[in-house]
């Protein structure tokens, strides 16, 4: 009986043998690779994420004849920004108008500015310098004596612009968003309307960087939240470091922004009325 049940099991092993089953390696050499997913319906979009998963290749070369960082003329490899948009966000089933665009940045500068002026504008994200030097996909930003990093990523426009529109140019940058146009009004405009021309100003030179009751840029210290900038610094000091950051610290990575005397002093107004409006 024994020697049966081993004929039995050698003659199973010989018919495995010459008859194998296809199926697993049919199966194998007919499974196609997945192709990453493009998120459509989300108010972000991860530029270096679409990066990685080969979005961003189809890219043509654009000039700047004036480029406001590098200060000279500048070629990239770019890619048409809106198409980025449209394709990876929910862009186009929001209101245009009442949408701003917020453009994260690695080192925590945090620019915005309306939707539709954007999208008005011939913008470009580029992915790489064509000038850069050998060897490196980018060449260096000096600013203010500092060696500035510009990859990942740099939004650029082709051609001219209305010199009536204040554009954006963020370089370093890994994320874009999509915000309500007056989410943080607010929190961030003074309830005295004597500090407004301070709140305009601190908007355009200052938000980018600084923070007011957590709202704004990570790049430089928040002013307000738990305590206010104005209420321990001199006045007078406050205004003039505004004016000339230089002055007052060695090797300062506050740049220094053009800010007349009046300006300047505008600004410190808005600080301490926003001093007393934290909630």
């Amino acid at each position: 009986m024994p020697k049966l049940i081993s004929l039995i099991c050698l003659i199973t092993l010989l018919n495995s043998c010459t008859n194998p089953k296809k199926t697993n390696i049919d199966s194998v050499a007919t499974t196609k690779v997945k192709e990453p997913m493009i998120i459509t319906d989300s108010l972000s979009v991860d530029l270096v994420v679409l990066k990685e998963n080969g979005f961003l290749k189809n890219t043509k070369i654009v000039v700047v004849e004036n480029d406001p960082v590098y200060h000279k003329k500048k070629r990239f490899n770019a890619v048409f920004l809106k198409d980025i948009l449209e394709k990876h966000s929910k862009m186009n089933s929001l209101n245009i108008a009442e949408t701003k665009i917020v453009f994260e940045c690695e080192d925590g500068y945090k620019p915005e500015m309306p939707l539709e002026n954007l999208l008005s504008a011939p913008a470009f994200l580029a992915v790489s310098d064509v000038d850069a030097p050998k060897g490196r996909e980018w060449e260096q930003i000096m600013k203010d004596g500092h060696e500035m990093k510009a990859e990942p990523f740099y939004v650029i426009y082709e051609g001219k612009l209305s010199k009536k529109i204040q554009y954006q140019y963020p370089y370093n940058l890994v994320k874009i968003h999509f915000a309500p146009l007056h989410e943080n009004d607010v929190i961030l405009i003074p309830k005295d309307k004597k500090a407004m021309v301070g709140y305009q100003l601190f908007k355009k030179h200052c938000l980018t960087c600084h923070s007011i009751n957590k709202i704004g840029g990570k790049m430089g210290p928040e002013l307000n939240y738990p305590k206010s900038v104005a209420e321990y610094w001199k006045r007078e000091d406050l205004k003039a470091f505004i004016e000339n950051p230089a002055a007052y610290r060695n090797d300062v990575k506050m740049p220094n922004l053009g800010i007349k005397a009046n300006e300047a002093a505008e600004i410190v107004r808005y600080l301490e009325v926003m001093a007393r409006q934290r909630d």
